[in-house]
């Protein structure tokens, strides 16, 4: 078989962006903390989300065979988004910062791009 020749990665336009989403201090609070005031926030923040020209791909909930803390994963979560620039990932993970979410919950975005093989561009 020949040589594959590759070029280095290309930034793609939206970006490609997987978010991962642990619940840290959730686990300190109570029912009704978490009913009345931690529940509808994160509601409030995704559905926002929606608005920002970003496009939800897919999610990941590692709940059915996990309980607690996320472990040596460190996520119990993930979103799959194409988002349309740099800032506007800083400004999502940037929203749990200013709602106060980063008491209950560690956001943290990675760049990458589609696998080259799968999705062509």
């Amino acid at each position: 078989m020949g040589e594959m020749k590759h070029d280095a990665p290309k930034v793609p336009k939206p970006l490609r962006v997987f978010m991962t989403f642990e619940s840290t201090g959730w686990f300190d609070t109570t029912q009704e903390q978490k009913e009345k005031d931690i529940l509808p926030e994160l509601f409030r923040i995704l559905e926002e989300w929606k608005q920002n020209g970003s496009e939800l791909l897919a999610t990941f909930d590692r709940d059915i065979l996990t309980a607690g803390h996320a472990g040596p994963g460190n996520w119990h979560a993930c979103f799959l988004y194409n988002i349309p620039d740099l800032q506007t990932v800083t400004d999502m993970t940037h929203s749990f910062r200013a709602a106060g979410l980063d008491r209950y919950f560690r956001l943290e975005a990675s760049i990458g791009r589609p696998f080259f093989l799968l999705e062509k561009q």
